[in-house]
């Protein structure tokens, strides 16, 4: 995979450029690769525009009909919006007052029950205080869309963390499952420990229950909950339009962001245990570690030295995005910018490249997701009320 340059055509289009084009070996893990022909591509140009500001840290977005959306914001609180012009953000009243605001925790991911039109229920991923852990709450927002209340016991808790990366993705899969994506919580021994919640993958039922065909479904544990293990901090999780393949985006250490495809029961290779003993966290060591785990999940796609701090992963659908179609897209918060990475059947990067509307124009990219209309809607990260929520369109 190497990564693309960018010029602009006569047409005034965008031209992207690639060579040597990594393939996958094997259909189900894509840790070997050989090289393709180039090739070339056209690509839109694209309108953004403003639809919201004067937020703080906006986290996640989740459509619960085909015009109206929520968002958290991380400091806590819930916001109601549109997709119609001129409709502006409502504040929805809900109760936050035991989220732990230790940054750069809070009030997180977000997502909608599949059954939202009959129930009216969504879930946020959010720290807790009393005690300290991350976990994911069901509410049901009220009937004229101004409040929510809690429903029931949390469908997940006890995610454990130290003082940071917190995680937290939600994704509802087409089997009604949940996946969380957690951080590891800066504690050393948590990701490789499967019976511990922390740098993990977990899946789960939306009623909190164990999936019967979860790899370790049968133990007493906590590891019942676990689909895969080894993370450091998983900030994004999709899946592919018309595939079973979901893909998660994570923090590296000082280098290798990566992009993986989550396969079940498999190890991703983080282990930030000091070597010397002292039982310190440890960062000094490879993000996949294939010396002392040979048979872990090597990345998709890696960011090397810097990295760019990869956060939220969407992809882009619909004859309108032209060549953009089917790409995934991944916000850069260090990066200031949208990654768009462009995948072979078997779920391999072969080419990557930022979007030129998004780089280093807006500053930090914590989120992006398609809207049902087919935009793309982007909520930057910036802090100090100075964040925007972003609709971005193909040119016609």
């Amino acid at each position: 995979m190497t990564r693309l340059r960018w010029t602009t055509t006569a047409a005034c289009a965008l031209t992207v450029l690639a060579a040597s084009a990594a393939v996958p070996a094997s259909s189900a893990d894509p840790s070997s690769s050989a090289s393709s022909p180039s090739w070339t591509r056209t690509i839109p140009a694209l309108t953004v525009e403003t639809v919201a500001s004067g937020l703080d840290i906006p986290w996640d977005i989740a459509w619960i009909d085909s015009t109206r959306f929520l968002v958290t914001e991380r400091p806590g609180r819930l916001w109601l919006g549109s997709t119609e012009p001129g409709v502006t953000l409502q504040r929805v009243s809900a109760g936050f007052a035991d989220l732990n605001l230790l940054a750069p925790g809070g009030l997180l991911g977000l997502t909608v029950d599949p059954r939202f039109a009959t129930n009216r229920i969504f879930y946020t991923c959010q720290t807790h205080k009393a005690p300290n852990d991350v976990r994911v709450i069901r509410w049901r927002l009220s009937a004229d869309r101004r409040s929510a209340v809690r429903v029931g016991a949390p469908v997940i808790a006890g995610i454990p963390f130290q003082h940071s990366h917190f995680g937290c993705r939600l994704l509802i899969m087409p089997d009604g499952r949940m996946l969380v994506g957690t951080g590891d919580g800066a504690l050393p021994k948590a990701p490789q420990a499967r019976d511990n919640l922390a740098g993990k993958i977990l899946r789960v039922g939306l009623d909190g229950s164990v999936p019967k065909d979860n790899p370790w479904a049968t133990s007493t544990g906590k590891r019942r909950f676990v689909w895969n293990y080894g993370h450091r901090n998983v900030q994004g999780l999709a899946l592919r339009p018309g595939t079973n393949q979901v893909f998660n985006a994570e923090h590296g250490p000082d280098r290798d962001d990566e992009i993986n495809l989550v396969l079940k029961g498999r190890n991703y290779g983080w282990n930030p245990v000091d070597p010397s003993g002292s039982g310190t966290y440890y960062q000094s060591v490879p993000m996949t570690d294939l010396v002392k785990y040979p048979n872990a999940v090597r990345a998709a796609w890696s960011s090397g030295f810097p990295t760019v701090a990869t956060s939220g992963l969407g992809f882009v659908t619909g004859p309108a995005w032209g060549e953009y179609a089917g790409a995934a897209f991944v916000a850069e918060l260090k990066g200031s910018g949208v990654m768009a990475l462009t995948l072979d059947a078997a779920g391999a990067v072969v080419a990557s490249a930022q979007v030129p509307e998004l780089d280093d124009a807006y500053g930090r990219i914590r989120t992006v997701q398609q809207a049902p209309d087919g935009a793309l809607y982007v909520l930057t990260s910036n802090g100090g009320r100075a964040d925007v929520i972003l609709r971005v369109t193909p040119v016609a």
